[in-house]
């Protein structure tokens, strides 16, 4: 498998810090590996955003890594320098690297700081014939400090010349013990000396800032260096001599030092680059024209493609994470340099649970990232992969490449959305600060999507409240409208046909008046409840008045199903009267088909209500609800025992009423005549038997209560099919 190294660094886009990256990436590729470079996007004091940006280590997978460069000088914050430190002790089995004068707890790595401070002071010994001079260096306990010191007193000794132990000033590499030396000269506590050396150039600047204020001209009084070659000592005026070490050649250095602990072969680097003196005038040398290159011309236009971009302003008005992502990956060329496209490529990768808080407001992610990550892709919908990967597959180096991938923590605060993914294919140079711009911009529009997200959410739950029925949790009328797209389309789907059942339970009033006001409660909620347990195939049940509701449904095309329902909804209903010991009820009921469904979802509740007074219009006699349960009983039987020889006389001879009054109200009761049912209770046995025995097709129609010519024409009149193509095709299905 191929090596792969991490460096773990703050503020990329920094030059020293740039070139020092450069260094090792250049020496990786040389040796055949990759790099996988971790850091920040916007270093904080606010606790909230540590947490935030601290997650972004509990994305390593230490076992694809065979070696770390972790670079803590970088990092503005001690914090941030004391978790990684510890999350590496904790966590981390392969080597580790560390640049700086520490020894401990990792290998180290620095600069020769002691060659380059003697050759600064030779220089001011040698041409400008300095021989009294102060050394300003940093704090007493630093290695640092000492070692830039000791340059400084090996180049006064090789010039046959004695430092007093007074000319040696422990200060704090910042700007207050310049100013208290400026002070020291001003007042007359220290004389005035040839030249004064500082080991940094953040003093040499503040030095001859606090002189010039004291009246102190640098270099006519007294001269000044400093020590690093920032951009702030070229354009201080007097610009400051200084010494430029090579970051890039540390980058390269770091890299050999960490190839030897993962092999045991000491390799030296690919390319050697020396550090240059910097002469300028706060020595009274002429200081040099520095001239704009391509890259400068490269950055203003990178700078000018993000602010025509309005970047911001697009990312905030999405209103979906499809639209969101597609407008990001629309905006990438603001920070990849034209000269790399077809190399580069981003990526977005989201916790499957990102905007988890749409739920659980309280509730989010802020530690660790979720076991499988989403990637997020232009136009296509997210591809999940494992967090062990760390990348997805088509971000993996292919056989003999060479890349570079720089992981960002993508979150809001202490909120964790994911990371970032920047690759880069065999190139060395291609990060900017305008990703780290656009970085910040992925973050808070993701927030401002979460919480228009969050809000559609609440907004949706506060209509839930508007229509559910408070008492029962149905549906209300007002939902219908709302209801009516999604339930059409449901239906249609699965190639069925709407109906709806309108029901009204008669005669509230006197159980109230009976039993009070409780009891019809409580007669309304079992109601409700056995409504939904009778509705078996998807169905939406709503409530739409004191004792009125409303069934949305869809059947095959030749289908009775919602006659059985209604049949199960009565019987059920009769069932709960008895065993409450109520006084009977009546349900009345209209049904309606899809051939006279209303057209749009604005006629649908004026649909509803009309179907409604329909049903309450159709009023069972007091004799129908007199032998309701007897008539309930018979119609299961019949289907129970379809071979029995059921007749008009049979059925009514078991009510002991006359034929003709039966007939009416038992068509009143179901909705369907009596003849009806026994012939359909017969012909759905008769499939049943098709599809379940070997009988012939005389058995067949014999237990069903025909004669075999009666049977055969009566079966394909009604179902279109012989017996026997029946059982073949469903056979074969």
């Amino acid at each position: 498998m191929q090596k792969r190294i991490g460096i773990i660094m703050g503020k990329v886009y920094k030059a020293v810090n740039h070139q020092q990256l450069c260094g090792m990436i250049e020496e990786a590729y040389s040796r055949g590996m990759s790099v996988f470079v971790f850091t920040l996007t916007d270093e904080n004091q606010d606790s909230a955003i540590i947490t935030g940006e601290e997650n972004l280590f509990h994305s390593i997978n230490f076992s694809l890594l065979d070696g770390i460069i972790f670079l803590p000088y970088t990092f503005s914050s001690q914090e941030y320098c004391s978790y990684i430190e510890q999350f590496l002790q904790e966590n981390c089995p392969v080597p580790v690297v560390r640049v700086g004068m520490e020894t401990a707890p990792f290998t180290p790595v620095w600069f020769n700081d002691r060659a380059e401070m003697a050759e600064v002071t030779r220089h001011l010994i040698d041409v400008h014939g300095c021989r009294d001079m102060i050394c300003l260096t940093g704090q007493e306990y630093q290695k640092v400090s000492h070692e830039r010191l000791n340059g400084f007193l090996d180049a006064v000794k090789a010039a046959g010349m004695t430092c007093p132990e007074e000319n040696i000033v422990f200060g704090d590499f910042w700007i207050y013990a310049a100013q208290a030396l400026a002070k020291d000269f001003a007042e007359g506590r220290r004389a005035l000396p040839d030249a004064v050396v500082c080991t940094n150039d953040t003093m040499a600047i503040a030095l001859c800032d606090a002189l010039h204020s004291h009246g102190i001209r640098v270099p006519e009084d007294v001269i000044v260096t400093g020590y690093d070659g920032s951009m702030e000592a070229q354009i201080h005026v007097p610009p400051v001599t200084t010494y430029s070490t090579s970051w890039t050649q540390l980058g390269r250095e770091s890299f050999t030092v960490l190839y030897e602990l993962m092999t045991g072969e000491k390799v030296a680097p690919h390319s050697h680059e020396s550090g240059v003196l910097l002469c300028r005038e706060s020595c009274g040398c002429s200081g040099e024209v520095r001239h704009a290159t391509g890259v400068d011309l490269n950055y203003q236009q990178m700078e000018d493609n993000y602010l025509d971009n309005n970047l911001s302003t697009r990312l905030l008005s999405c209103e979906s994470l499809d639209r969101f992502i597609t407008t990001m990956y629309d905006s990438t060329f603001t920070f990849l340099e034209p000269e790399y496209y077809g190399r580069s490529g981003y990526c977005l990768c989201l916790c499957d649970d990102w905007d988890r808080s749409v739920i659980h407001e309280n509730d989010y992610r802020t530690g660790g990232y979720s076991e499988t990550m989403m990637q997020t892709r232009y136009s296509l919908p997210p591809v999940p992969f494992p967090l062990s990967d760390m990348v997805p597959a088509d971000f993996r180096d292919r056989p003999g490449e060479n890349s570079t991938t720089f992981f960002t923590a993508v979150h809001f605060q202490d909120r964790c959305f994911g990371y970032g993914i920047l690759r880069y294919e065999g190139v060395v140079g291609g990060f900017s600060a305008h990703y780290l711009r656009f970085c910040r911009e992925v973050n808070n529009a993701l927030e401002f999507l979460r919480v228009q997200n969050a809000l559609k959410s609440l907004a949706y739950h506060n209509l839930l409240t508007q229509v559910r029925d408070t008492m029962t949790g149905l549906y209300n009328l007002r939902s219908l409208a709302h209801l009516w797209g999604d339930y059409v389309h449901g239906v249609h789907k699965v190639k069925e046909k709407c109906f709806w059942i309108a029901l009204s339970i008669s005669g509230l009033y006197r159980l109230t008046e009976a039993r009070g006001s409780l009891e019809k409660d409580k007669l309304i909620v079992a109601f409700s409840e056995q409504l939904q347990n009778a509705c078996s195939h998807s169905e939406k049940c709503l409530r739409a008045g004191e004792g009125d509701f409303l069934i949305l449904g869809g059947e095959p095309e030749v289908s009775h199903y919602h006659d059985h329902l209604v049949q199960n909804i009565r019987e059920g209903f009769e069932q709960y009267q008895t065993a409450a010991g109520q006084t009977h009820l009546p349900l009345q009921y209209a049904v309606q088909t899809e051939e006279k469904m209303p057209q749009t979802a604005e006629e649908c509740e004026q649909a509803a209500l009309m179907l409604l007074a329909k049903a309450k219009a159709a009023q069972p006699s007091y004799s129908e609800q007199l032998h309701y349960a007897d008539l309930a009983e018979l119609r299961r039987n019949i289907y129970k025992h379809p071979e029995r020889d059921w007749s008009l006389a049979v059925c009514s001879e078991q009510l002991n009423i006359s034929s003709s009054y039966f007939h009416r109200i038992y068509q009143k009761a179901f909705g369907v005549s009596c003849a009806s049912d026994i012939h359909r209770s017969k012909l759905e046995h008769a499939k049943w038997l098709l599809l379940h025995t070997s009988d012939t097709l005389q058995e067949v129609a014999r237990k069903c209560g025909y004669d075999y010519s009666h049977f055969m024409r009566t079966f394909k009149k009604e179902f279109g099919l012989t017996p026997t193509e029946y059982r073949r095709g469903k056979t074969e299905s």
